[in-house]
């Protein structure tokens, strides 16, 4: 038996997407892109499980938080006082975070336009 797609078994219990996701996304790719990023898997609705499974969007989770560990410490040691420079200035640092977080941006884009066509062949 073909169903249409109101008509699957298990339809009834999907959350679909916020009808804010689309405005709210554009907002952000205009003020704070990697922001827009993350709105759009989260206010997913129950695509969102879909998105987190994707390797693309893991891998640039994992390099964003990699590329923010040294530069969080460097704060957090100043703060605790385990430095002799009580305001440390860590260029070097901040630069591997921004890069870090323009690749991580890329490789989450990749993931969700993938996510994204995928679903699209699935339906």
């Amino acid at each position: 038996m073909i169903h249409s797609d109101h008509d699957r078994p298990g339809d009834e219990d999907l959350k679909p997407a916020s009808p804010l996701r689309l405005p709210v996304t554009l907002l952000l790719a205009l003020t704070a892109p990697p922001l827009a990023l993350a709105s759009w898997i989260l206010l997913s609705g129950d695509q969102r499980s879909a998105y987190f499974r994707s390797t693309w969007i893991r891998a640039g989770l994992a390099v964003l938080i990699i590329g923010a560990l040294p530069l969080l410490a460097v704060g957090a040691a100043a703060s605790l006082g385990l430095t002799r420079d009580p305001n440390p200035n860590p260029v070097g640092f901040g630069l591997l975070f921004f890069a870090a977080g323009v690749v991580a941006c890329l490789l989450v884009l990749v993931g969700i336009v993938r996510v994204a066509l995928a679903e699209r062949g699935a339906q």
